[in-house]
């Protein structure tokens, strides 16, 4: 099964540029933002494990990835260019759970990803903008 999301967010994606730019550890808002897109993908974890391996996402767009951890053990997603993990193109915030976070991903081509949490390498999945 795999989640959708809508229309991205151009001034987020602005802000985790800004925020990736200062050398932080990882983008993450701990609210939602005031016009996150209701259909936004989203991806939780359990027992050290994503609810869903499959996410869809639109091509050409920003979009606001909703992940929230379901456990009291540090998770975070990070999106990588391919299954080598060479190339992150976002690095969430690794947060305890219960709690959610908001993480800004930037425009991606059409194509697949993959995404994974960066503490449990066994944790990850495919990612499909189109």
């Amino acid at each position: 099964m795999r989640s959708t999301s809508g229309l991205g967010l151009g001034l987020l994606f602005g802000a985790s540029l800004a925020l990736a730019a200062c050398g932080g550890s990882g983008v993450g808002y701990d609210r939602p933002p005031a016009s996150l897109d209701p259909s936004s993908p989203k991806l939780v974890a359990n027992n050290i494990d994503f609810d869903v391996a499959e996410v869809d996402v639109p091509a050409g767009a920003p979009f606001v990835l909703v992940f929230e951890n379901g456990e009291n053990v540090g998770h975070n997603v990070s999106v990588y260019a391919d299954a080598t993990y060479q190339t992150r193109l976002m690095e969430g915030v690794v947060f305890n759970g219960p709690a959610t976070r908001w993480y800004p991903v930037p425009s991606l081509a059409a194509g697949t990803y993959t995404f994974r949490c960066d503490l449990h390498p066994d944790m990850a999945g495919r990612l499909y903008a189109s």
